[in-house]
């Protein structure tokens, strides 16, 4: 609790590779940061400082830069103190302040909240990694220390706090290859969201604490003889239990208690050279059978994170497995360290000019495929789920017939690996072959399989293959292939409703396109060029009589007053795509309004067609009029949310009911009870007393409208009830 104390074991820790001057500089840190936090406590009563000092603490074992270790003293100071940025920029530099100033911008990021803004964070916190990912080195280390002092917090805030760092944190670092860190948060998250769960795995391992630790001794003498026996020479052998996290995912994947689980144990083997690592895997087979399918090489085929090791599970004489990791010291160290290896000092010595940055950064391929991720998607519900199929999942490794690798997400298709090959090869792809066998494009890949794509140039991929594919790069691509394909397809109904009006005064659209008169009928359009004005064209948001009458007014006349009022109504009254909760394929800001033949609500499948002049008009999959328009008017449309915010949708319902007293009420009142909104009624009573009644009600969306159909019919003097195209009572 001794803030002193604590800096004084920093000091020491820093001593071993940053210089005299620049422990002055943390010294400095230190006593600003105390003067700013002065009289500040946390929630367990101790002094503020000794927060960011035990966060310095923490990256002196990833050994970060001088700047690195400032900034973790006084990443709070703007956020909880009267100092601003400005005041850390004077006093520690540029360099310094940029720090504090990312990592201020991520402690305001709250992840607990709705889809969308978690994936606005997220997006958030991601650049700020990207544009310096020592922010993120010190997030991570401040996020362990606060994980580590939960205890004082209330329950809600632990729970919360350690599902976001299960979520967010605890990938990252293991993206960023510090598994150290990784795993401490695993377990820490575990602890305080599976309670129950973390106290019985450590109960269970603290009762056979004497059996294990002579396990591990047993296993270590044994290949330590063995080795050596092999004449290898400056290796090290040690044993470890797997961490609790990892052993409850064994246990939720095996569905079975810990007591069940026999490989909590990890052995590892360091050596000096790739040639030892492969000659020690020989050596460990031929001394104890290797499990088949658990041996993975990621020297040959490395982690994005460059971690590389052997991995084998054998079978000991008496039947336990053994779990046993082979590296070189240099592989350790990036195991250990991750990305943060790659700005440790050397031998204590700090390299002149040396600034982290994301130059540094370009090894990272996962990087560099965010930073492409964050212009391509503006989405940021895609963003996010990009970011966590392609970075935070188990990846496998396919072989080309070549012999070349690529890494793909777990329940990755064959069209994800022809889209991960080139983009041309996936959307060209008519077939696989998955080792030597013709496969189905959608069939999932194992690592380890030899994948062969065959391909055509009359090939055209299909909104279906949107449902085969996983990863982001796949989907986008064909995404935007298909939006590509709809331009063309509106392009051409462009210049055929255009070719439809300048055949009146003898012209077609490519003589206006070669003539003076394009121009001005681009700007008068107020479109970016001729294309983009066929395109609107297409999709009905030109006026093509008011935009010819003005281009050529000696041929068209200008629209009667009282047309432009009509016009002027329809188009008030049509309202945008957004408005209706509607996206349109390929474009935005589209006049859309709902087809008065089948009134489509939320949440059922539709269908869009290209008016002349009155936008897009949507309807019902099901919907008898649409079967009869123009099938090269017909658009991709979908519903932006599968509810809509507001009481807005019309739909019809007519009621079938015995002879009762007071029934009127009784169905008005169960309506009410749904949430919906009665806008029109008509009663009518037949002869034999049976009685129809029509609604017009306002609902959010089909789900709604259903749950008021099955209300109505579970009462019990209601025969019959069923939606209607309009209000109509005459009509049935």
């Amino acid at each position: 609790d001794d803030p002193e104390v604590a800096f004084v074991f920093l000091v020491d820790r820093l001593k071993t590779y940053l210089s005299e001057a620049d422990i002055e500089v943390v010294e400095k840190a230190y006593r600003f940061g105390a003067f700013a936090h002065k009289g500040q406590t946390r929630s367990s009563g101790e002094p503020y400082i000794t927060h960011p000092l035990t966060v310095a603490i923490i990256l002196t074992d990833l050994k970060l830069d001088l700047h690195s270790i400032v900034a973790a003293i006084l990443h709070d100071v703007v956020e909880d103190t009267e100092y601003t940025l400005e005041d850390i920029g004077e006093k520690f530099g540029q360099e310094v302040s940029g720090l504090v100033d990312g990592l201020t911008k991520i402690s305001k990021i709250k992840f607990q909240s709705k889809q969308q803004r978690l994936a606005e964070n997220f997006r958030k916190m991601i650049l700020a990694m990207a544009k310096d990912i020592r922010v993120i080195l010190v997030k991570l280390a401040d996020r362990l220390h606060n994980m580590s002092t939960l205890a004082t917090l209330s329950r809600a805030k632990q729970e919360r706090i350690a599902q976001e760092t299960l979520e967010i944190y605890a990938p990252l670092a293991g993206r960023l290859g510090i598994y150290g860190i990784k795993s401490e948060l695993e377990d820490l998250c575990l602890r305080y969201t599976k309670e129950e769960v973390y106290q019985d795995i450590k109960s269970k391992i603290a009762l056979k604490k004497q059996i294990r630790a002579s396990y591990i001794t047993d296993v270590v003498e044994v290949l330590e003889k063995e080795l050596k026996s092999y004449g290898l020479k400056n290796f090290y052998v040690y044993g470890r239990p797997k961490h609790f996290y990892s052993i409850y995912k064994k246990m939720i994947h095996k569905r079975v208690d810990v007591d069940d689980i026999f490989d909590l144990f990890a052995f590892r083997v360091i050596v000096d050279s790739v040639k030892d690592c492969y000659e020690v895997l020989g050596i460990v087979h031929s001394l104890w059978k290797p499990m088949p399918g658990r041996f993975k090489d990621y020297i040959a085929m490395p982690k994005p994170n460059m971690y590389q090791s052997l991995h084998t599970t054998v079978i000991k004489k008496n039947g336990d497995p053994a779990e046993i990791q082979i590296r070189t010291q240099q592989m350790h160290k990036i195991c250990e360290y991750g990305v943060a290896t790659h700005w440790a000092y050397k031998e204590g010595a700090t390299p002149k000019g040396k600034t982290p940055s994301s130059t540094d950064i370009k090894k990272f391929s996962w990087m560099k495929q965010m930073m492409q991720w964050q212009s391509e998607l503006q989405d940021p519900d895609e963003f996010l789920q990009a970011v966590k199929v392609d970075l935070f999942e188990e990846e496998i490794f396919i072989f080309t017939p070549g012999g070349d690798v690529l890494a793909l997400p777990i329940d990755a298709s064959c069209l994800d690996f022809a889209f991960s090959v080139h983009t041309d090869v996936g959307l060209k792809t008519t077939g696989v072959k998955v080792n030597g066998r013709m496969v189905p494009i959608k069939s999932t890949l194992k690592s380890g399989d030899i994948v062969e794509v065959i391909t055509s140039k009359n090939q055209r991929p299909n909104k279906d293959w949107l449902k085969i594919v996983r990863t982001s790069k796949a989907r986008n691509k064909i995404r935007s292939y298909l939006r590509s394909e709809q331009r063309k397809k509106v392009k051409a109904l462009g210049v055929d409703l255009l070719n439809q009006y300048l055949t009146k005064i003898d012209r077609d659209v490519e003589s206006i396109r070669s003539s003076k008169e394009a121009d001005s009928m681009v700007k008068t359009a107020r479109e970016g060029n001729f294309d983009d004005m066929l395109i609107s064209i297409g999709y009905g948001k030109i006026d093509l009589k008011g935009l010819l009458a003005k281009v050529f007014p000696n041929s068209y006349q200008p629209k009667e007053e009282a047309e432009e009022k009509i016009k002027s109504v329809q188009k008030k009254s049509s309202g945008k795509g957004d408005e209706n909760g509607i996206t349109v394929s390929g474009m935005d800001n589209i006049l859309v309004y709902m087809a008065r033949c089948c009134n489509p609500l939320p949440g059922e499948p539709i269908l869009g067609f290209i008016t002349r002049g009155r936008g897009v008009s949507v309807h019902r999959l099901n919907c008898d009029r649409a079967l009869d328009l123009d099938p090269q008017r017909k658009i991709e449309v979908s519903w932006k949310f599968s509810k809509s915010k507001a009481l807005n949708h019309s739909a019809f319902i007519r009621v079938h009911t015995h002879e009762k007293p007071g029934v009127l009420a009784e169905v008005t009142a169960v309506i009410a009870a749904t949430g919906a909104n009665i806008s029109k009624a008509q009663i009518n009573v037949n002869a034999d007393m049976t009685g129809q009644l029509d609604f017009e009600v306002s609902v959010r969306s089909l789900e709604q409208l259903n749950l008021v159909l099955r209300k109505l019919e579970g009462l019990s003097f209601v025969y019959n009830v069923k939606r209607c195209s309009d209000f109509n009572p005459k009509k049935f």
